[in-house]
């Protein structure tokens, strides 16, 4: 019963998200190319084609490398414009850690920020864990909700290995050395790990980290979904014609789409009854942590 109410209502706020807010902005950063550049990779190809297909308006000048650190976005006023102006920023899996590793700038923008790689949420990158990250095991039964068991995030079963992830979905290690604030609301876990979190706008985690003006406080609210690390090759052996470069599309579900949708539903500030739906989405399927 409990898996029957978490997937009908996930559809629900998804479609009335994607009629409500046509237009609405979201920038996605990531290193890998936009749709329209030729050259390069595009495994975020088809994040923006889906993210497109809810109605959202997706600003991909976040693509293709730009915000690294290297480049001093937050120096460049036509960049900080565009993060400022963005409905939501969301930012790729397919990000290397290191070259995003301006904690404080991206803690406090005043922007509501999802996050999709469990590299940047360690106490050595932005500070939303107390510690490290590792890899989860690929089981997909590790998937629960409430404790309840799931089985539509993932689906391993046209992998080159079937039935077991060419990569690893990356997240907090859950040996209790790295914890999200009190605060968050952890919505699903995957091998015991939080996978799928809403951290509250003022959160400080400088506090959570015992740090003093590393991490900042949040300046809006912000999300966790973190995906597989797609930033790798398929191969299915010599001359195979399903050999390619991996994608944002490959081996997630229905399931971790509705998911995504619903969090971003749930983030987008306007107009707040489409806001509170999400929210209510998220609630049916999530329990405030407790320790």
């Amino acid at each position: 019963m409990m898996k029957r109410l978490i997937f009908l209502i996930l559809p629900v706020v998804v479609c009335l998200t994607s009629v409500v807010n046509a237009g609405y902005d979201i920038i996605l950063i990531s290193d890998a190319n936009p749709p329209d550049v030729a050259d390069g990779n595009h495994e975020d190809d088809a994040l923006v084609a889906w993210l497109e297909g809810l109605g959202y308006t997706v600003d991909t000048s976040g693509m293709g490398k730009a915000y690294r650190k290297g480049n001093n976005p937050f120096d460049d006023p036509a960049k900080v414009a565009a993060l400022n102006s963005a409905g939501i920023v969301l930012v790729s899996r397919r990000t290397s850690s290191g070259d995003y590793n301006k904690p404080k700038d991206w803690n406090e923008l005043g922007n509501p920020l999802i996050l999709m790689s469990g590299y940047l949420t360690r106490s050595s990158r932005w500070g939303w864990t107390t510690g490290g990250s590792g890899n989860a095991s690929k089981t997909e039964t590790d998937v629960s909700v409430m404790g309840v068991p799931i089985d539509t995030f993932f689906d391993w079963s046209d992998a080159p290995t079937p039935g077991e992830g060419p990569k690893a979905v990356y997240l907090p290690n859950n040996d209790g050395s790295s914890e999200f604030d009190t605060s968050a609301l952890v919505i699903a876990t995957f091998d015991g790990r939080d996978m799928m979190v809403l951290i509250d706008e003022g959160t400080d985690l400088d506090a959570l980290n015992g740090t003093t003006d590393k991490f900042g406080i949040l300046g809006a609210d912000r999300g966790f979904l973190p995906n597989w690390s797609y930033d790798t090759d398929l191969n299915y052996g010599d001359d195979d014609p399903r050999n390619r470069r991996a994608s944002w599309g490959d081996f997630i579900t229905d399931g971790y789409k509705d998911a995504l949708g619903a969090m971003i539903t749930t983030l987008i500030p306007e107009p707040a009854t489409i806001a509170l739906l999400g929210l209510g989405g998220l609630a049916l399927i999530g329990t405030r942590k407790r320790r």
